[in-house]
């Protein structure tokens, strides 16, 4: 059935991800209560499920609604990418920005949150097309399948702020938002950057401190009316118009001394490899990496005219980057809040990184092997699965207790062998991660050596959602 297939993926993808063709021959055949599965069914179901992927979202999501209730008063929503080890790009397999650094063509995938953490949607997209505009129609998409009527407040990083969302968000569809905003380059006015750094009776720092005493991080902001403007191509005509707004928007300013330490670390890294580039020959050999930006090249001379390049350290951009480091800028529509409050709620985009990071280092999504759209999707969708039930069991069930990485390293380990007369005998060796879910769970045979049929069914009862 769909349900064993889909079911069986999930708990395999968790359990050993592996090839399709593993998992049917290896991994299907060692599930508790795991029926027979072919490799050809494992392809074929995945295409089928690939077609429809958002509708199987769907289903779980409203099963998931009827034991819980969804918050949607904020949204947190990223964006990542998948490679694929192929020569040509086809199909959504394109080439485009990869978040690895790498040159193989890629797959874009659109993740948002709700305001527990617990996933809510996934979008798929191709590699070659910007992430900014997936922010506004995945949200409209959540918002139109689970009839959502209030206001919901977008968090996102700065990749994803742009005049155009921010219109969305509070022009279109009356919500709000909690963006970080770019402090280098042309991304604010040089009055904005001396703000930032401006400490006076006007403009004062709260500092921040943990329980011994050390300085953790500072906060100061400020309220105004902040002027944008986008650019926009109208769909039938191809005409394009500008839309001026303004928007009342508080901005928070953070320091972080550690981060500041790491970062002017990480700039004098690349100041010095850029140092060492002192010929326009030798730096087109060479693969300067982000360390580019500190290197100026001068082609013209003052008249205009064309010399040979010369190469020269970018000495302004260095000192620039080391007087910013350790600052962050958030920019929200939610004036009510404290910045304390919006400096939180930001800083919860790390729960969306750990779940990109989750699905490709633990649940083995990328690279990928499967070459049908359908299936490639299909593929995407058991991960994201996956990753869904791994929340419901660390938010819910275990109510952040016991997290993510606890819960793989049980489930991987936990291990039962039939002996034939109706026992088990129980080969998993962590004890720590055993002992944490023993006191959670009440379960205290879960070290157990020998298990019955009926501890073990107990077992499921109590560590998995009905």
């Amino acid at each position: 059935s769909l349900y064993s297939l889909m079911s069986q993926l999930i708990y395999a993808r968790v359990l050993y991800p592996c090839s399709k063709s593993r998992t049917a021959s290896s991994v299907f055949p060692r599930l508790y209560k795991g029926v027979p599965i072919s490799e050809d069914q494992v392809y074929d179901g995945c295409a089928f499920i690939g077609q429809q992927y958002k509708k199987y979202i769907e289903l779980f999501n409203h099963g998931y609604e009827a034991l819980y209730r969804r918050d949607f008063g904020r949204v947190y929503f990223d964006c990542t990418n998948y490679y694929f080890e192929i020569d040509l790009p086809r199909q959504d397999k394109q080439k485009g920005p990869s978040k690895e650094n790498r040159h193989d063509p890629i797959i874009g995938q659109a993740l948002l949150l709700d305001a527990e953490l617990v996933p809510v949607a996934m979008q798929m997209y191709p590699g070659n097309e910007s992430e900014k505009p997936y922010i506004r129609r995945t949200i409209e998409e959540m918002k139109q399948r689970y009839k959502v009527s209030g206001r919901t407040v977008q968090v996102a990083d700065k990749g994803l702020n742009c005049a155009r969302n921010i219109h969305a968000a509070v022009v279109e569809s009356r919500d709000g938002y909690i963006f970080s905003k770019s402090i280098h380059g042309n991304g604010l006015g040089d009055a904005e950057k001396r703000w930032l750094l401006l400490e006076n009776d006007a403009n004062v720092f709260h500092d921040y401190h943990d329980r011994e005493g050390n300085l953790l991080y500072r906060l100061k902001s400020c309220t105004d009316t902040f002027s944008y403007s986008f650019k926009e191509a109208d769909s039938s005509t191809g005409e394009i118009s500008e839309t001026k707004f303004s928007v009342k928007e508080k901005r928070i300013v953070s320091y972080n001394p550690s981060l500041a330490a790491k970062q002017r670390a990480e700039i004098m890294r690349m100041a010095d490899k850029a140092s060492s580039f002192t010929t326009y020959k030798k730096l087109a050999r060479e693969e300067l990496g982000d360390a580019s930006k500190y290197v100026r090249i001068t082609s013209k001379d003052k008249s205009g005219k064309k010399i040979k390049p010369i190469v020269a350290i970018d000495s302004e951009k260095i000192n620039e980057d080391l007087q910013f480091a350790g600052y962050n800028l958030m920019v929200t529509s939610e004036l009510h809040m404290d910045p304390l409050q919006v400096y939180h709620t930001y800083h919860n985009l790390w729960k969306i990184e750990e779940s990109f990071r989750i699905t490709k280092s633990y649940l083995d999504a990328r690279p990928v092997y499967v070459q049908k759209k359908e299936t490639i999707y299909g593929h995407f969708l058991i991960c994201y699965l996956g990753l869904f039930l791994l929340r419901v069991l660390e938010i819910k069930c275990f109510e952040n207790q016991v997290n993510a990485y606890d819960l793989i390293e049980f489930a991987r380990d936990f291990r039962i062998v039939r002996k034939g007369d109706g026992t088990f005998i129980n080969i998993s060796q962590n004890r720590a991660v055993n002992e944490k879910l023993k006191q959670l769970t009440g379960l205290s045979n879960l070290d157990a050596l020998y298990l019955t049929e009926k501890e073990i069914a107990n077992f499921f009862r109590n560590c998995l959602p009905d």
